[in-house]
């Protein structure tokens, strides 16, 4: 089920624990080629085991999971974020969203609005994917890596 949403961003589901799969699919029907496996990068703490999820492709992957399913998200405009959840609040998913594309998660520091955000069509699921500006990604991961030097 691919979605493609406005022109912006394509986003795609499955019945699988393993989104490799799916981004490595959706990046490839995008950019016509295999873009490799999915790498992580935390900006508060420097881990590859989890953090912000991306692919050696010109584009921005966000990647999410609930009730046995995996959501991906993949856009060539910017920093994307994508949430998923089972019977949720709304309001709640667009933040876990906006937290995403940012990459530093849901806190309260950012209140930084998406330049787009749309809602996704996911049977039994409230379901949100929203972009952010490519500064406001640099700032929120340079006030992660702050905080990482301060503790």
């Amino acid at each position: 089920m691919h979605t493609y949403l406005s022109g912006r961003v394509v986003v795609d589901c499955a019945d699988t624990a393993v989104a490799e799969t799916l981004v490595r699919a959706v990046t490839a029907e995008l950019t016509g080629r295999d873009p490799g496996p999915l790498h992580h990068s935390c900006p508060v703490c420097g881990s590859v085991e989890h953090g912000r999820p991306y692919v050696e492709a010109p584009v921005h992957v966000s990647v999410t999971h609930a009730s046995g399913l995996t959501a991906v998200a993949v856009s060539r405009n910017g920093p994307v974020g994508l949430d998923l959840e089972a019977d949720s609040d709304l309001e709640w998913v667009r933040r876990e969203a906006v937290g995403k594309a940012l990459g530093v998660g849901l806190t309260d520091e950012h209140a930084v609005a998406p330049i787009w955000q749309s809602e996704v069509a996911i049977p039994g699921h409230v379901a949100v994917v929203a972009l952010v500006t490519e500064e406001a990604a640099r700032a929120a991961a340079s006030r992660a890596a702050t905080r990482r030097t301060v503790r």
